[in-house]
């Protein structure tokens, strides 16, 4: 037996009574497992798009058992948020593949969850959690100096060196939140359109940007 604590990234039917599960872990990477029974009350619960969950397999990848480590305040999500979590379980779901213990997109998939749960403004959060999957994924973007400058209007020299440094200072920046949001779409785009990658739905509708 396995066990891991997993994003659970998507949720299908299987057959008569049973589930198809794909989960994403810093420790396995990403793994298709089959719930069996698993459309049935006392099981579907359990297994829910989003959310992150304590998951026990075997070696032939059927899924034991699924439990809830998060209580994620759903009934109180946005359109806008309930489409953020879709969008990185899309993201996920298509990019990430391979276990990677030193990855924090599990850290800061919680992170991003914590600010929906608190009603509080979540677009550094979830930038953050875009460049971290796109490092993962091994399409980092280059930010040099200049890049940074030119997209966030700078005057002065600036010294963003890493993800995290981009974070703390869009943090306090909501007008520079917005205009990186709108630059990473491009990128994003331009990673998924090389890739065949369709997104199922715009970018815009991740976050409320009024």
């Amino acid at each position: 037996m396995y066990k891991t604590d997993a994003i659970i990234t998507k949720v299908e039917n299987f057959k008569d009574n049973h589930l198809s599960v794909s989960v994403y872990s810093s420790e396995y990477g990403q793994k298709s497992l089959v719930v069996f029974g698993g459309k049935s009350k006392k099981k579907n619960t359990s297994y829910v798009k989003g959310s992150f969950n304590n998951i026990e397999f075997d070696k032939s990848n059927v899924c034991i058992s699924s439990t809830s480590i998060n209580t994620f305040k759903w009934f109180l999500f946005s359109k806008y948020e309930l489409k953020a979590i879709d969008y990185f379980c899309f993201l996920i779901n298509k990019l990430l593949f391979l276990a990677d213990q030193n990855s924090n997109v599990i850290s800061y998939y919680l992170l991003l969850i914590s600010k929906l749960n608190d009603r509080s403004n979540y677009l550094p959060e979830l930038l953050l959690l875009e460049l971290e999957i796109l490092k993962a994924s091994g399409y980092q973007p280059d930010f040099n100096e200049n890049i940074l400058k030119k997209v966030l209007n700078f005057q002065d020299n600036i010294n963003l060196k890493t993800n995290e440094d981009i974070y703390e200072y869009l943090k306090d920046n909501k007008d520079d939140q917005l205009v990186f949001f709108d630059f990473m779409s491009r990128i994003i785009n331009r990673v998924l359109i090389n890739l065949n990658i369709n997104l199922p739905f715009s970018r815009n509708d991740i976050a409320r940007k009024n």
